[in-house]
């Protein structure tokens, strides 16, 4: 591996916030919000869907396991393809695959039919999030890392908010029958309306640095420091420049890197099996426990859809003030015990999966944020593919154990989300004590 010396990266990390920031941040945050409302609409379609089509319970289950199936080839694939050849070409390319999965999906007859297009869509947004959180993560100065990835992984819960008031809409509005598949076609119409936007998104300057294209970076940083109106005066620093295959990235994932791999990991196993195992348990589960009807499902998601968004937010804006090792321990731990609040029957499920949501969907936002920011850009996007494989393919099965027990006794149910919150807050303990706190850090500095 050779090194260049360049002070594109420093001068990038010592730019204030500027109107060009803003617009890089919502033309590709939009993917969480994307990702949410696909998973979200399922959730709370999926009982009048299941019907429609005759789905038993376990391949009802199947849906959201199928999107993930799907999400995990596209996070391996595009991921090595965001590292190779750029975040860019990759932008346009997984949207609308995305777009197209799901759009389809409201044509699906059968229950084939309907999971083959859940893995395209599944497939499509895979490789948004390996690009998209690689090029955030190398483009927003160091100082704003924390609060800017935490806010973008709040707004999965903007997504949720917007599928559960769709789904709430249109079940009032149709038929039950005809209702979920309005329910996909605007999904998969409203991704387009992206892709206009995503064409003045640049390529990542630290991802052209790495590949040694510094006349194409420079370009970049100069546009964005005209637009700042300074040129800060920095340091040159020492950027690697990897010219690996595929499997040398592997080898120095699991060699070099192999406790944040570990760590990592485990954060994406733990983000993916509580949400997707929660998600699927509410529709097919808890809707029982509590008698609830298809429209009282979309409801609970919504008012959980609020908590998550107002949790996620206070954890984005604590991310680089409180810093991310006593937040991730905290949440997690809490997280844990907030499974058991379901155990209270006769409350309002309103109010308990609210106050749920309100802790455990805010675990995302600062555990993502670090499991990401520890890799060096010339591996980033597919390192992020890799984690983000092993955590749906974790939450691919959750969803299935999960109701597995839950058909027994829905406490089990329950046990189990809980054992995967241990796993991210034993992680996390561990980080604590061996790892580094990386609030306010450059990129260059932690990996």
């Amino acid at each position: 591996m050779r090194f260049i010396y360049t002070d594109l990266t420093c001068r990038l990390d010592a730019l204030p916030w500027t109107g060009f920031h803003t617009r890089f941040v919502l033309a590709l945050g939009i993917t969480w919000v994307l990702d949410a409302f696909e998973v979200v609409i399922v959730s709370a379609v999926l009982k009048p869907m299941a019907k429609a089509l005759q789905f038993t319970t376990q391949q009802a289950s199947l849906m959201v396991s199928g999107f993930l199936i799907g999400a995990i080839l596209g996070s391996l694939v595009f991921g090595y393809l965001a590292d190779r050849f750029g975040r860019k070409k990759l932008f346009i390319l997984t949207l609308l695959l995305y777009a197209g999965g799901t759009f389809l999906t409201g044509f699906a007859n059968s229950f084939e039919s309907a999971f083959f297009f859940r893995i395209l869509a599944g497939a499509g947004l895979g490789g948004e999030f390996a690009a998209i959180q690689s090029a955030i993560d190398e483009f927003v100065p160091a100082r704003h890392r924390g609060k800017v990835d935490g806010t973008i992984t709040a707004l999965w819960n903007l997504g949720s908010i917007m599928a559960s008031l769709s789904a709430l809409y249109l079940l009032k509005q149709f038929d039950e029958g005809f209702a979920w598949r309005i329910a996909f076609f605007i999904g998969g119409l409203l991704t387009l309306l992206i892709i206009y936007i995503r064409i003045y998104v640049p390529e990542s300057p630290r991802w052209l640095i790495s590949k040694g294209r510094l006349k194409e970076a420079e370009e970049i940083v100069k546009k964005v420091e005209r637009e700042a109106g300074i040129s800060p005066k920095v340091e040159s620093c020492q950027i690697p420049v990897f010219e690996g295959s595929i499997w040398d990235a592997t080898k120095l994932i699991l060699t070099k890197y192999r406790w944040r791999f570990l760590f990592s990991a485990s954060m994406s196993f733990t983000i993916l099996t509580t949400y997707y195992g929660m998600i699927t348990f509410l529709p097919l589960g808890l809707s029982k426990v509590y008698n609830l009807s298809s429209k009282q499902v979309s409801e609970v998601l919504f008012f959980g859809s609020v908590g998550g968004l107002i949790g996620g937010l206070v954890v984005a804006f604590l991310n680089d003030r409180v810093g991310r090792k006593v937040l991730g321990v905290s949440i997690s731990g809490l997280s844990a015990l907030a499974v058991f609040l379901f155990l209270l029957t006769d409350a309002n499920p309103k109010v308990l999966y609210f106050l749920y949501s309100l802790i455990a969907f805010s675990f995302a936002s600062v555990a993502y944020v670090i499991a990401t920011e520890i890799y060096p850009s010339y591996i980033r996007a597919y390192a992020i593919g890799v984690l983000s494989v092993l955590g749906r393919l974790s939450g691919a099965f959750a969803p299935v154990l999960v109701i597995a027990l839950a058909n027994q006794d829905y406490r089990l149910g329950l046990l189990c989300i809980s054992l995967f919150w241990l796993v991210g807050f034993f992680a996390f303990v561990i980080y604590a004590i061996k790892g580094k706190e990386t609030k306010g850090m450059p990129i260059e500095q932690i990996s």
